[in-house]
């Protein structure tokens, strides 16, 4: 296992805010700088990181109460962003010389590592019916 020396950042580089430039403009006070910063820190150092991690290498303004506050603000959209992000890919990105698109994904639903259950629930998933007390509406 490789371990990797974390050095502060004190500045969004000039080329990250070039790329969030065309964001959706639905922000509220800083957040759109905030979701900037989450989004180069994570990028910079890969990896499963806690957000604390992340705040600590980032500049002062950038706190682990500034991050949390953005990723449950309830005022954005995220599928709108993800739009967005996804144009952005297909506009850098050279078309493909037989004009097909591939989109691999990955769906697996892992094992819990460890020791199991001996006796789990009958229906730990949740199976989500639309309708009214139990009762299928009709579409």
């Amino acid at each position: 296992m490789a371990l990797f020396t974390m050095i502060a950042v004190t500045y969004l580089p000039l080329f990250v805010t070039l790329v969030f430039r065309g964001m959706p403009g639905l922000w509220k006070s800083r957040h759109r700088f905030i979701l900037c910063w989450l989004v180069f820190m994570q990028a910079l150092y890969p990896g499963r990181k806690t957000l604390e991690e992340l705040a600590r290498w980032s500049p002062a303004q950038v706190t682990v109460w500034r991050l949390r506050r953005v990723l449950t603000a309830s005022y954005w959209n995220v599928h709108l962003l993800v739009a967005w992000w996804v144009q952005e890919a297909f506009t850098t990105l050279p078309p493909s010389s037989n004009g097909l698109l591939y989109l691999v994904g990955d769906g697996s639903h892992a094992d819990k590592r460890g020791i199991k259950n001996l006796w789990p629930k009958k229906d730990a998933t949740v199976h989500i019916i639309r309708g009214f007390l139990g009762f299928a509406l009709p579409s």
